[in-house]
């Protein structure tokens, strides 16, 4: 009786002929960790979407790298170890949207007491990203490389060929425009009386 083949012999000769670009071999290996390394992704991001999107990432790199895949290591250890960098970058994005979305809402929306209490800052966060897409082309384009990206005003000013002044008063028209976006009717209907949010 033979003796059966355990998956790092599989993975093996799956590589081997991945290596020289077997569609099918690809496949089996999607096939045989797709489910697994989604469940890995999810159990961080906690969003199918997202978890979908590293899977994709993932075997997107394996494929461009396949001629340089090493037969003799661990395939399993290697997608992961993409997954968890994958991620990590993600989570690197996430946070500096979070921090750029969060000093936009400092700069246009007056607080008061209560409503820090009772805010539901992930509408908030939301709303101000949707009010960034309506903003007019070179507003928002403005504001992103000043705020998200952090360019200094006479760098977008030289990129886009025009004067500080110009680039300074897009700036303040587009925190005009999402300050009136966010107009009290609008952060009266986010209010929540959540005294406390859990993560």
């Amino acid at each position: 009786m033979s003796k059966p083949i355990n998956d790092t012999t599989l993975d093996i000769e799956l590589v081997k002929k991945l290596q020289k670009g077997d569609v099918e071999a690809f496949d089996r290996l999607f096939s045989n960790y797709g489910k697994r390394l989604y469940h890995f992704a999810y159990g961080y991001l906690k969003s199918k979407e997202d978890a979908e999107g590293v899977v994709q990432e993932v075997f997107l790199r394996v494929w461009r790298n396949r001629k340089q895949l090493k037969s003799d290591l661990s395939f399993k250890a290697y997608l992961f170890k993409i997954a968890y960098h994958y991620i990590l970058e993600l989570f690197e994005q996430i946070n500096r949207r979070k921090a750029y979305q969060h000093q936009i809402i400092d700069e246009t929306v007056s607080f008061t007491d209560d409503t820090n209490e009772r805010l539901n800052y992930q509408i908030l966060l939301e709303k101000v990203e949707t009010l960034i897409g309506k903003l007019p082309s070179r507003q928002r384009e403005v504001l992103i490389k000043r705020k998200k990206e952090g360019i200094p005003v006479k760098e977008i000013a030289k990129q886009l060929r025009v004067s500080p002044k110009t680039v300074e008063n897009h700036l303040t028209e587009a925190l005009k425009n999402i300050k009136k976006g966010l107009g009290e009717e609008d952060i009266s209907a986010m209010l929540f009386f959540l005294l406390f949010v859990k993560p």
